[in-house]
């Protein structure tokens, strides 16, 4: 779809290869972007859990990828979640509760744009169901859900116990972790994540060089990297569309809509190939900085206050922060970053 982009800007300039390495960092400045809580929740879960993998006897590399990425994306699918309901302390009506389960099966929907990540994709789908089975989506039990799922699961929860989730218990998060055993987490891998937070080996943010070359493990199979090279500029268009679409319906159908005009203005101009399909993508991604912005600012149904409009002035740098690790998009980044000049 964008092959002319592709080939100028990453063909031609020989930066076919870390094409994932540089996906990576853009799907992580946009989670973090979205990320209502603890920005560093999401990275800690990812190793925690590539690391209780390995701990467990998982070794396979392109498994291990998988399972970090489930980690990094694991909430993702908060971003289709009114930010009432990520913010609000207190127990949640049953309506409220219902609406929150949701966030599993968006962010499936979200991790799977990323052709490579199908695995990931459903591990985020799953990593809310619970070993008795009284979880969510599908009220799986951990005998039915894969390994990697109760993994991920149990280090989310792990985290959120530590750190200052919702159910926070810090000072006794041993016996909350063996209490909870054979309820909600799998008996077997309470122990040796115990073991391992007590060797000092969990709770880092940033990987180390052991995991560095499992998180880019799949960009060494030549396999993979092929899918990817196939489409990767509309991979990233998708994948962050659908993000926008799964926060503010109305700002990506608005930026579809924004693409659309720019072409046929484009066409109407004679431009090349190269310049339609850069004009398109800008268009289509002008407002992915709104991912980091409240709905109830940009649902407002009157006019915003200083506040508000201060907050809603940032979406343009917000995105182009986002596109910043794009190697072949410094073009479009500066075009989104500039949109709301006169």
């Amino acid at each position: 779809m964008f092959g002319a982009f592709f080939e100028e800007h990453y063909a031609r300039r020989k930066l076919t290869r870390h094409l994932f390495h540089e996906l990576l960092e853009t799907i992580s400045r946009a989670v973090n972007m979205i990320e209502y809580k603890d920005t560093n929740h999401s990275a800690r879960v990812a190793l925690n859990s590539l690391r209780l993998a390995r701990e467990v006897g998982i070794d396979d590399q392109q498994v291990l990828a998988q399972v970090y990425f489930a980690g990094l994306l694991h909430d993702v699918g908060e971003v289709g979640v009114p930010d009432n309901l990520i913010y609000k302390k207190g127990k949640l009506s049953e309506e409220e509760f219902q609406l929150l389960t949701t966030h599993t099966a968006i962010g499936q929907q979200i991790v799977s744009q990323v052709p490579v990540l199908e695995t990931a994709a459903n591990l985020v789908l799953w990593h809310h169901e619970r070993w008795d089975g009284t979880g969510y989506p599908e009220g799986l039990t951990m005998t039915e859900a894969p390994m990697l799922a109760q993994i991920v699961s149990l280090c989310d929860a792990f985290d959120n116990i530590r750190r200052g989730g919702l159910f926070s218990i810090p000072e006794n998060w041993e016996n909350e972790l063996h209490r909870f055993a054979s309820i909600q987490f799998n008996p077997l891998l309470v122990p040796p994540l115990i073991e391992l937070t007590q060797a000092g080996r969990m709770d880092d943010i940033a990987p180390a060089p052991e995991d560095d070359a499992v998180i880019l493990a799949l960009e060494s199979e030549e396999s993979v990297m092929v899918r990817l090279r196939e489409d990767y500029v509309g991979t990233i268009v998708n994948f962050l569309l659908t993000l926008l679409e799964a926060k503010h319906m109305d700002s990506a159908v608005h930026s579809k809509r924004v693409a659309r005009l720019c072409e046929k203005v484009g066409e109407r101009m004679n431009l090349s190939e190269l310049e339609l399909q850069t004009l398109v993508i800008a268009g289509n991604l002008h407002d992915i900085g709104k991912v980091g912005i409240p709905n109830s600012i940009l649902d407002k149904p009157g006019l915003l206050d200083d506040w508000e409009y201060r907050v809603v002035q940032k979406h343009p740098e917000q995105a182009a922060t986002i596109l910043k690790p794009l190697r072949g998009f410094g073009d479009v980044a500066e075009t989104v970053r500039y949109h709301h000049e006169r």
